[in-house]
């Protein structure tokens, strides 16, 4: 008997076009994993910190250390634990990632959620990587929506997060987040809605993938 080879779905994404949303639907319709929050923990456990540290240098172009020294200067100094002298770099964080990523799925088919996942399974003979996007607007409309926040803060949280994403994954991968020619699929939430969005990747994937629908 021939073994299929797992179908792995990757889904990148701007902040607040719905990247974990549809991420989690897809997951849900056709049967597979959903792997998100999971890498954080597994990368905690590679690097022998904890999953806060992790997400503190996650996805951002500053090194870790300074980033998780800045956490801790909002942060009431009695809670501080010493920390280890030694620095943790993105480097470090994004290669562990990258190992936790590969491990996830574990021969299973599955949807992975950001994290550089569309470059680190690039060459996987059955993997279909989409972009999703919209603009600042349509973005800060459901960010101030799902955390019940004021316009000008959703607004200002886009525009960081944003800056931060795509610095992050210039500098982990030597790409532009935003280039549609490393995507199978680059699609405008804020123009078709995230239920056309859906129905547009389920229907490439059964064209691509037949046995799957």
């Amino acid at each position: 008997m021939v073994k299929v080879i797992p179908l792995v779905i990757t889904i990148n994404h701007k902040f607040g076009s719905g990247g974990a949303y549809l991420g989690q639907r897809i997951a849900e319709k056709l049967n597979m994993l959903y792997i998100d929050h999971q890498i954080i923990d597994m990368t905690a456990r590679k690097l022998n910190i904890s999953a806060e540290e992790v997400t503190a240098g996650d996805e951002k172009p500053t090194s870790f250390w300074h980033s998780l020294l800045q956490y801790f200067a909002y942060i009431d100094t009695s809670t501080y634990a010493a920390l280890d002298s030694k620095p943790v770099t993105n480097h470090q964080i994004f290669n562990a990632e990258a190992e936790a990523i590969l491990e996830s799925y574990k021969g299973k088919s599955a949807v992975i959620l950001g994290r550089g996942s569309s470059y680190i399974l690039a060459n996987h003979p059955r993997h279909v990587s989409v972009f999703l996007y919209a603009d600042s607007a349509y973005r800060a409309s459901r960010i101030q929506e799902i955390n019940n926040i004021s316009e000008q803060e959703s607004l200002k949280l886009v525009k960081s997060t944003d800056k931060l994403r795509d610095l992050y994954i210039r500098e982990m991968t030597g790409h532009e987040l935003e280039d549609a020619c490393q995507y199978h699929l680059s699609l405008d939430t804020g123009i078709l809605g995230l239920d056309e969005t859906e129905k547009i990747i389920l229907e490439y994937i059964h064209l691509r993938f037949k046995e799957i629908l």
